[in-house]
């Protein structure tokens, strides 16, 4: 009960007698009872063969440990919150927060059983329900096991699938860099043409401050997945010593990026909604790992060791799945040459099962780049247009078409002549006043492709200075000097309260603005732009600008 102090882990003492690793080090635990209620006590039978009661009181800050002289037939822990909110109850008795809780325990995806205590909830006057439980798992499209060995800097991969003819051996990866994860690809599962992520742009070497981790990843296919799923939660949850980190266990939780696989390559199976699997650190001891948890052991600390682990979840792994998938839809994307006829003749097969989805986008090398439909000129497949090509792609000549309409690649940060209007009443009004028509001015003069850290940088001080603008016009908004998040949720709060009130701003409007902020932590992802080596993601700007500059505008407009 000593707040930031913890020393269950000195002298080596790190597993418990069941063989598992302690988890924790901040001594913050028990505080984390206060978020719900003022008081709250610990029913507590270890090996002394007494049963303590500990009672924890936020409003007196005292703690009390008494022995209740009691006999017990087996060891036991119960925690009681007292005087918890009505609305605290009902939030956590809800549907999506029961299922987060029953993700508490990793073993879940596991086929042996981790020594881990039997979790039931109770709350007053509803019946309790066991929170952690295991299950069967269907059959699904593909099994993935993978791990990463901290000691050999090793990636061991391997995918499996019940229906499909892909490579099942363990894969072992030592070079991660996108040319070397082409050549991977084209070798263990003949796929020639590869589609890369953004965050295959990034250059790292050394991963050697990355923590081991183990993981599995299902994905089914698209008419099982709602009916398999909805019981058990879909999404790819975290885990450190096979305990969740609670940031992860929402569904909404994208952070993966699967719906952007699945936007830009809709034919894909790797969508939210049919994906599940887990993340797990073995043996994590926070006082030596670089990677760092929260206090609130809600989520990761996004440094530079926390990029390195996405990379290898989201470049390494993801990337060997979802080309994987898009091959397995598309034989184009095959070196088909060296296919048997067994398998051509299955891959022919899946392919007409499996048709491209109504305006699928075609992509090559990056992501980013989207071709035009008439940029280059394509023979249909067998499953595209009904008949059976028998021309040897490697000895046909296709011509190029000679219509290539201009392409408008050049693509800034720009607020419409509506917007304009507003902006221009700004000059010579004040000096805040007179910056933000000057950030507008010189966003719409970069080009965005090209100028990515300047573009970046104006992207993040209009931000600024239009949440400035609005609260020294309105009182109720309050401008934090240290945290932008923070100033900007307190003016998106005192934009709820007003559209209650008749003002023509939409709640769906000021969701958006919300999850741009929080979800897609935009301001911490500007931050990492400017502070440290963080590439930026053209995309991420011009796809979050289009939502945020309504946001400017309310600013500059609303008080």
């Amino acid at each position: 009960s000593m707040p930031g102090s913890s020393a269950k882990k000195a002298g080596g003492n790190l597993k418990n007698e069941y063989g598992m690793f302690l988890t924790g080090s901040k001594g913050l635990g028990l505080l984390s009872v206060f978020l719900l209620c003022d008081k709250a006590e610990i029913f507590t039978a270890p090996v002394d063969k007494k049963i303590h009661k500990i009672v924890l009181d936020k409003i007196h800050g005292t703690v009390e440990d008494n022995i209740i002289d009691k006999v017990f037939q087996k060891h036991f822990t119960k925690v009681v919150l007292k005087n918890v909110n009505v609305e605290i109850i009902d939030f956590l008795s809800s549907e999506s927060e029961v299922r987060k809780l029953r993700h508490i325990c990793s073993y879940l995806y596991k086929h042996e059983k981790v020594p881990f205590p039997v979790m039931t909830l109770h709350i007053s006057g509803q019946d309790s329900m066991q929170i952690n439980f295991s299950c069967e798992f269907p059959p699904m499209l593909y099994d993935v096991h993978f791990d990463f060995q901290k000691s050999s800097g090793k990636l061991n991969f391997c995918c499996c699938s019940p229906d499909k003819p892909i490579n099942d051996d363990n894969i072992t990866l030592k070079k991660f860099d996108l040319e070397s994860l082409q050549k991977v690809m084209l070798k263990q599962y003949n796929i020639k043409e590869t589609i890369s992520t953004r965050t295959n742009e990034l250059i790292l070497s050394n991963f050697s401050e990355v923590p081991s981790f183990e993981g599995r990843i299902l994905v089914y296919e698209k008419n099982l997945a709602g009916a398999q799923l909805k019981t058990y939660g879909a999404g790819v949850n975290i885990y450190i010593n096979d305990f969740a980190l609670y940031n992860y266990l929402a569904e909404e939780n994208d952070w993966l990026g699967l719906a952007d696989y699945s936007q830009r390559k809709k034919n894909t199976r790797l969508k939210p909604h049919n994906v599940f699997g887990y993340v797990n650190f073995p043996d994590f001891d926070e006082n030596i790992e670089h990677l760092q948890i929260s206090n609130e052991r809600a989520d990761f600390i996004q440094d530079f060791t926390f990029l390195k682990l996405m990379y290898l979840l989201k470049g390494v792994v993801m990337f060997a799945i979802f080309n994987i998938d898009v091959a397995d839809k598309n034989p184009k994307y095959k070196n088909l040459e060296s296919d048997n006829s067994d398998n051509s003749e299955r891959s022919n097969s899946d392919n007409k099962q499996n048709d491209f989805d109504e305006g699928d986008n075609v992509f090559t090398g990056d992501m980013d780049v989207e071709q035009s439909d008439n940029s280059h000129f394509e023979p249909k497949s067998e499953s595209e247009s009904g008949h059976k090509d028998t021309t040897n792609v490697a000895t046909a000549y296709l011509p190029e078409i000679t219509y290539k309409p201009k392409q408008n690649i050049r693509k800034r940060l720009e607020f419409t002549i509506e917007d304009g209007h507003v902006i221009d009443k700004l000059k010579g009004t004040s000096n805040l006043g007179n910056k933000i028509y000057n950030l507008v001015f010189e966003l719409s003069k970069l080009d965005l492709q090209v100028h990515r850290y300047s573009t970046a940088y104006l992207y993040r001080a209009l931000l600024e200075s239009s949440t400035k603008y609005l609260s020294q016009r309105q009182e109720k908004v309050s401008f934090v000097e240290k945290s932008l998040q923070d100033s900007i949720l307190n003016a998106l709060n005192y934009f709820g309260d007003i559209s209650k009130k008749g003002i023509p701003l939409s709640q769906k409007t000021i969701k958006a603005w919300r999850d741009a902020i929080k979800e897609r932590k935009l301001i911490d992802t500007l931050n990492e732009y400017i502070h440290n080596e963080l590439p930026v993601d053209a995309y991420l700007l011009q796809e979050t600008f289009n939502t945020m500059k309504g946001y400017v505008i309310a600013c500059l407009t609303i008080s």
